[in-house]
Formats: structure tokens, sequence, C-alpha cells
């Protein structure tokens, strides 16, 4: 339904703008405006959405988001105290319980009637978060009162319950695992060309 979708789509979008900072542990580094919108309840649709109005005959119909803003230099880094994006830590999270294996079998921690879908999300490229610069600029690794693997599954579930199709949620997780690796790569001058630059092996 349109209001669970609405609603979901607040935690989804704080993994990928949210991180904790020395003022709070769920910090929105990014900018969003919510416009809803509504429909009379005995309007069949033909209509369209109304908007600018108020009373209980009015039903949420639509809702449109938008993002700017965000903080990009986070990704690279942080100051000690704080961390990254909150996704960053809880795919690594959920890729270490893993033990080596890259198929994490949805849900583990969320009881399977609370979910949208059973499905398997391939974490490879992720691993032990101590593994990626992008993780380890700052000593806070962790959350307190914060379980990090359930909090993935909160994100799987969210993605889901808005509409985004297994593919694409897969290709998302591709994309997350593409940054943290890129953060690894090191690059240095190449020989007799000291204003160039080279990926070191």
């Amino acid at each position: 339904n349109v209001e669970k979708q609405v609603l979901e789509s607040n935690p989804l979008l704080e993994a990928f703008g949210n991180a904790r900072t020395l003022r709070n542990d769920n910090s929105s580094r990014f900018g969003k405006f919510i416009e809803l919108q509504f429909r009379s309840a005995t309007d069949s649709g033909v209509k369209g959405a109304v908007q600018g109005m108020s009373g209980e005959s009015l039903r949420l119909c639509g809702a449109r988001i938008r993002t700017y803003l965000l903080e990009k230099v986070r990704v690279c880094e942080q100051q000690e105290g704080e961390r990254n994006y909150h996704i960053f830590y809880e795919a690594c999270a959920a890729a270490a319980k893993l033990g080596g294996s890259k198929e994490y079998s949805f849900p583990q921690v969320l009881p399977k009637e609370k979910v949208v879908d059973e499905m398997v999300v391939n974490l490879e490229g992720f691993s032990e978060l101590g593994n990626f610069a992008f993780l380890t600029r700052s000593t806070c690794q962790t959350l307190k009162d914060v379980d990090d693997v359930e909090m993935f599954e909160r994100r799987i579930n969210a993605m889901q319950t808005i509409g985004i199709k297994k593919e694409d949620l897969a290709q998302v997780f591709h994309m997350v695992a593409a940054v943290l690796n890129l953060g690894n790569t090191k690059f240095d001058a190449p020989p007799n060309n000291s204003e160039g630059s080279m990926v070191m092996k």
C-alpha cells in the first residue's frame, strides 16, 4: 500500500544518506523534500491527486521525494569518532556473518512473516569492514545498541516494499561494493613522468 511505501522510503534514504557524527548516531548528511499527494476517499482516480487540501475525507495516494546536497566527501573521509554512511557497515556486517560465502539468505534476523519476499542477496565484494580504507579512517565502527545485520535486512525489506526488483536490488549492492573497493586503490607516479598517475599493483 502507498502509506507503507512512503514510510519505508525514509529508512532506505537514511541508509545511503545518514551517518554517525559527533552530534548523534543517525545524522542526516543530505536534504530531502517530501511532497505528499492526496485523493478524496470518494474519488475513483479519474480526477487525479488533490494537493493543498486538508480534511479527514482525503487519502494518501502518492509521494514525490527530492534529495539534494549529499555530503559526498564523507564517503572518502571521516573525522575521528564519526562513521561513513550506514549502508557500508551494514552490508559488511552481513558479509562477515557468512564466513566466506557470498550468498546471503534473506531473512536471517527478521521474522519471515514480516518481510515482503525471501531472497538470496549476492554480497560479492564485501567482507570484514577492516579491509576497506573508506571504513577505517575512524576507530568508530559500530553504534551502541544497533545490530548492523538487522539494519541490513531492514534496508532490503524497505527496498522490496517500495517496489525495487530483485535484480535491481542486486545491482545496488554491487555498486556499493564497487565504491568500497575503489577506496582501496592506490596510485603512484609512473616512471619518467612525475606529473602522471597510475594504479599501483
